[in-house]
């Protein structure tokens, strides 16, 4: 049977512990010191004596091992954290200064601590040290006994389960939750929101081309572009929120009391900060990626909500990618991010400007042409416009204006042309489309707005590249009076 150092604490006699402090001649041991000495060479527990001089007297085979010190080189020396490379439990060292072992001769209390040694061959020792001063039979200190439990055994146990518990729900590659996990979240959340009407949405997103990026740099690369877009999402994630890489390219967002509107701002922050940062791997080029989105109901299964997100993603890849759909059920009226035709049109040519505009710019943004659409109809309600034309790809409309100074009124007329095509920029991975837009703003006959335009188109132009989330000055294509012919695109 095994003894531990705790028992020996009261199974040596006091008068068998004073023996040992004070003998020097190993024949002359007594033979009951001769058994505690083979008892303490043979159990699993460090052991330490300390005279009242603080130097060390005895030091049994299993402080050996966890030092990496032989009794020969200990005994006599001082006793000091600096023998064990002693450090606390959060890792900070343990001075000579602040030593626990003399403490404890000097103060005659007990100490009960847990510290790490760091041995010698580099091993980390986490250890529990029990510390406990000697009195002679007057009651004077006359040194100290040291326990030292390792409790390594049970620190390596906790980190391998830890390690297996990580293997089990991490994706190896990306660090994020894999399937298993996210299935498991999945069915949780959806169990609450059938308990308590817990809000949940769901963005699915696929990188765009990447087979592109495997095929012309590599798998390693393409790994590496993984990996990127992992950490990017798990910045846009909070404590209750789960990211997943689902399968290959394809990565989900769980986004805790969300709703769907919510879940879809968060969708296009994350896809336009995507494409504008240049990936290291891809010599600096940007990625995209597309994105479904759908909002948990009371009558989902977790199928449902998975596939309802997973059809936004479908439509998002089918209608020109780098983009977001938010996604609808068969009993709903579809989603306004759905309802615009998307066209594939390369080489599309503007309309036949119509005398010369006050003021004229291009435009190309990587919002999605719908989103872009329903953004101007918004504007056009805010600012109460009369509608004079509106077609697919095309809208005119005059908005009154009032000087505040003078009351004098006066109009404008703003021509918006939309169109999509295959983004040329090389600076992207894969076949890319991008919204194009050209804004014109015209002044009324004799009207206030038309003699001050210098100074009000500007001012126009700029609240509604606003209204449109034209927010890069580098999306500008051209600042210039509008031609009277047709232009290229």
């Amino acid at each position: 049977m095994t003894t531990s150092g705790f028992e020996i604490a009261t199974n040596l006699t006091e008068a068998s512990i004073m023996a040992a402090l004070a003998s020097t001649d190993q024949h002359r041991v007594p033979t009951e010191n001769l058994f505690a000495q083979s008892l303490l060479d043979n159990i699993r527990d460090g052991v330490i004596f300390v005279d009242g001089n603080n130097r060390i007297q005895t030091w049994n085979q299993a402080t050996e091992i966890m030092t990496g010190i032989s009794s020969g080189h200990a005994i006599g020396q001082p006793i000091s954290p600096s023998i064990f490379n002693l450090t606390d439990a959060d890792g900070k060292e343990v001075s000579d200064q602040e030593c626990p072992f003399v403490a404890c001769i000097r103060n005659g209390k007990k100490q009960q601590s847990e510290f790490r040694i760091v041995g010698r061959s580099g091993r980390e020792v986490k250890a529990e040290f029990n510390i406990v001063p000697i009195r002679t039979y007057d009651g004077t200190i006359c040194g100290a006994v040291i326990l030292i439990q390792d409790s390594s055994v049970q620190l390596d146990l906790k980190r391998q389960l830890k390690d297996l518990y990580a293997m089990s729900m991490l994706d190896p590659l990306t660090q994020v939750a894999n399937r298993s996990e996210f299935e498991r979240v999945l069915d949780e959340y959806v169990r609450a929101h059938n308990l308590t009407d817990f809000e949940c949405s769901l963005i699915i997103c696929d990188i765009d081309f990447f087979k592109q990026i495997n095929d012309n740099y590599g798998h390693n690369v393409g790994d590496q572009a993984l990996v990127a877009f992992a950490q990017l999402l798990k910045k846009f994630v909070r404590g209750q929120d789960v990211v997943a890489r689902y399968g290959g390219e394809e990565f989900v967002i769980l986004c805790a009391n969300c709703n769907i509107d919510a879940a879809v701002e968060r969708a296009e922050e994350i896809r336009s900060t995507l494409t504008k940062t240049p990936q290291q791997m891809l010599n600096g080029k940007c990625i995209t990626a597309s994105f479904g989105v759908s909002q948990l109901k009371r009558s989902d299964s977790a199928t449902d909500f998975f596939v309802r997100a997973d059809q936004g993603l479908l439509n998002a890849k089918e209608t020109g990618r780098n983009r977001v759909v938010a996604a609808c059920s068969s009993d709903d009226s579809p989603i306004t991010l759905q309802d615009a035709e998307t066209k594939s049109l390369a080489g599309v040519k503007w309309r036949k400007q119509k005398g010369q505009p006050l003021f004229c710019e291009e435009f190309k943004t990587s919002t999605p042409l719908p989103v872009v659409i329903e953004s101007l109809r918004g504007y056009i309600l805010e600012m109460g416009a009369e509608v004079r034309k509106v077609e697919p790809d095309y809208a005119s409309v005059k908005i009154q204006a009032t000087d505040p100074n003078s009351n004098v009124k006066g109009s404008f007329i703003v021509d918006v042309e939309l169109t999509e095509a295959v983004d040329e920029d090389q600076n992207l991975v894969g076949e890319r489309m991008a919204t194009f837009i050209r804004i014109t703003i015209r002044g009324g006959k004799n009207g206030w707005f038309f003699s001050n335009s210098s100074e009000l188109a500007p001012a126009v132009m700029t609240e509604l590249r606003r209204y449109l989330m034209i927010t890069d000055e580098s999306a500008r294509l051209t600042v210039a009076p509008a031609a009277t012919e047709p232009s290229q695109r």
